[in-house]
């Protein structure tokens, strides 16, 4: 199984990422959120669509952007300001596109498979079995809340950083109590591989274009592929002969 992960688009083309997947050619696209324009929205709702048609698997997580322009709260950050529109714009824009505006909504507010603002899955179950199981998350389980400490808890999970080595000390404790060996999150836009060893403790890699790790299963690990807003995604891939456990990789647009 060979998945690709991105997300933290904030009104990204995607023109550039289809080709990039084309060529990686992933079994399954896991997408974390903040989509910010509805132009792409419509343009991952596509993507989503032939992937389907295909036989191939999409999974996807609201971010914090996504929530708070879907019920227009008040939101600043550098991509909004980068992109030269307001959270009211945005969520004016909208609510003028039905389509988009049911997408999100059915993401911010799920039903069934989609619980609370994450996914559980398995890395490639059937080589593995139970032994990659993986959390998809926009923010992260514990962490940092200086950015909106006054953050209510059912959406923690959208907000919540990763800045400081005791930061991924509590959201790896975190992880091992829910019995999680992945988290493949966003939010924090820079490319980010975490893990935490039984033996060599917390341990943080910030990847260039082409970095490769193995996910060892003795280890707990997290990924952030970077926003791809600035051109960053990885990909996961459990098939590469002679290799005995997942390698992660990390790619610029």
């Amino acid at each position: 199984m060979k998945y690709a992960i991105f997300g933290d688009i904030h009104g990204e083309e995607l023109k550039d990422l289809e080709r990039a997947l084309d060529f990686e050619n992933p079994d399954v696209l896991i997408c974390t959120g903040d989509f910010d324009r509805a132009k792409t929205i419509r343009q991952f709702m596509a993507l989503e669509e032939r992937y389907m048609e295909n036989g191939k698997s999409v999974i996807k997580v609201p971010g914090n952007h996504d929530h708070a322009i879907l019920n227009n709260l008040p939101i600043t950050s550098g991509a909004l300001r980068r992109q030269g529109k307001s959270s009211y714009e945005l969520h004016r824009e909208l609510m003028e596109d039905s389509e988009a505006r049911d997408y999100i909504d059915k993401l911010v507010n799920p039903e069934g498979f989609y619980t609370n603002n994450r996914v559980r899955t398995y890395l490639d179950k059937e080589r593995f079995g139970s032994e990659y199981r993986t959390i998809i998350i926009h923010g992260a389980y514990d962490g940092d809340l200086s950015s909106f400490p006054a953050c209510p808890e059912d959406i923690k999970d959208l907000w919540l950083r990763l800045k400081t080595k005791e930061d991924y000390r509590k959201n790896f404790e975190a992880m091992g109590r829910k019995g999680y060996r992945v988290m493949v999150r966003g939010h924090d836009h820079d490319p980010l591989y975490v893990y935490d060893d039984p033996d060599k403790g917390i341990v943080a890699y910030a990847p260039e274009n082409g970095s490769a790790y193995r996910l060892f299963g003795h280890r707990k690990h997290t990924i952030n592929p970077g926003a791809l807003f600035d051109g960053f995604f990885a990909t996961i891939d459990t098939q590469i002969p002679g290799e005995k456990c997942p390698v992660l990789r990390y790619h610029t647009l």
